[in-house]
Order: C-alpha cells, then structure tokens, then sequence
C-alpha cells in the first residue's frame, strides 16, 4: 500500500458476536505509522483484547475521551460460531465493496482519476 500512504488508517477486523448470536466485524484502530495513539484507539484494543477471552460491554465515555469496559460479572455461555473461515466472513460481509486491488474504483476517485 506504499501508493496510497496518507490516504488510509489500518484497523484490526476482530470477528465479534453479541449475546444474540450477530455476528459482525469491530474495526479497531492501530497506532498511525508515525507512532501516534490516543486513548479511544488504546482502550478499543484493550476491550478487543479482553473480548476475546471474556464477554464485554463497551462505552464511550465522553469525560473520559476514551471507552469504558465492562466484564460481564456472571457466567455466560460460550458464543456459538459460523463454521465459515475468517475470509469467507468478509467476502459475505462486504461483498462487492471489498478494495482488494490497486485500479479499484475507490482508488481511482482517491487519486483524482475517475
């Protein structure tokens, strides 16, 4: 992605489900290449770190500029997950909406060309 430096953020797709059965994907944003973080990125990453060993409820906290994160203080049973691979997930998920070549549309209007 060397062409398109400064037109994008990366983000960690973590597969999530809630306690009624959705599956969905929880973008959750890295440190910039520069090494710039804030504590809305760093408590969304600690929450999906936490998230995969426990059930959690996440906040934003406005006072706080950053998410509040709860641990479920019962015994929940464990989520029942699709047999489809990760990739199958996103297929399905974005469908044609997927950027996953360099003369995609959505490049071609970011760079002026379309």
């Amino acid at each position: 992605m060397p062409e398109l430096v400064g037109e994008y953020v990366t983000k960690t797709l973590y597969l999530a489900i809630n306690r009624q059965g959705t599956l969905f994907f929880w973008p959750v944003r890295l440190p910039s290449p520069d090494g710039k973080d804030n504590n809305w990125w760093r408590s969304g990453r600690e929450a999906a770190d936490l998230a995969m060993k426990d059930w959690v409820r996440v906040k934003a906290n406005m006072n706080l500029g950053a998410y509040d994160i709860f641990k479920a203080g019962s015994v929940i049973s464990k989520p029942e997950w699709p047999t489809l691979g990760y990739w199958d997930l996103i297929k399905i998920a974005f469908r044609d909406h997927l950027v996953d070549y360099i003369d995609h549309p959505v490049i071609k209007r970011l760079r002026g060309q379309s």
